[in-house]
């Protein structure tokens, strides 16, 4: 309505009080209106943010629990062999699905997997199939770590009815 025509109306809304407290009271309910769809928005806002930060907190612990355990460079130590003198390869006890990339050369087929302290005593077992993935041999295991100790270990790693390979390990 263009302001020539409201004026008819402006004039009797500043001299009729009904009509005037009918104009404050429809104000007061816009204004109520207006806050809550202020408030609303805020909430969702706020709902986004809480569940995206969740969202990326859960995303990096599953990155934590998912390990990859390159062993292709290592030099190999056979049999009741102690591992040699290299560094040890370091994961975390957080580990729940580790990926360990097998020595060059090693071919794909059923693993075993064991996990020994510095007494030769077997701690945990796991067995997994090793497949060729772009050249590289990976041998997926699912194992909890958490149950062990940070500290000093030998990964030993066999394919079925051959000699155990040895890798010092630390886990952290």
């Amino acid at each position: 309505m263009p302001l020539s025509e409201a004026q008819t109306y402006l004039d009797h809304l500043g001299a009729c009080s009904p009509c005037y407290r009918d104009f404050l009271e429809l104000q007061a309910k816009y204004r109520q209106r207006r806050t809550q769809m202020i408030f609303a928005v805020a909430a969702s806002v706020l709902i986004v943010v809480v569940l995206a930060s969740w969202a990326m907190l859960r995303q990096h612990n599953l990155q934590i629990a998912h390990t990859v355990l390159d062993l292709r460079e290592r030099s190999i130590a056979r049999g009741t062999e102690r591992p040699s003198l290299q560094s040890p390869v370091e994961i975390s006890r957080s580990t729940s699905r580790l990926d360990i990339y097998l020595p060059l050369g090693s071919s794909e087929g059923a693993y075993d997997v064991r996990f020994l302290n510095s007494r030769d005593e077997t701690l945990l077992e796991a067995s997994g199939v090793a497949k060729v993935q772009s050249g590289i041999t990976v041998l997926p295991l699912n194992v909890t770590l958490s149950s062990l100790d940070r500290g000093y270990y030998t990964l030993q790693i066999r394919r079925a009815a051959s000699d155990w390979s040895s890798f010092s390990l630390r886990l952290k």
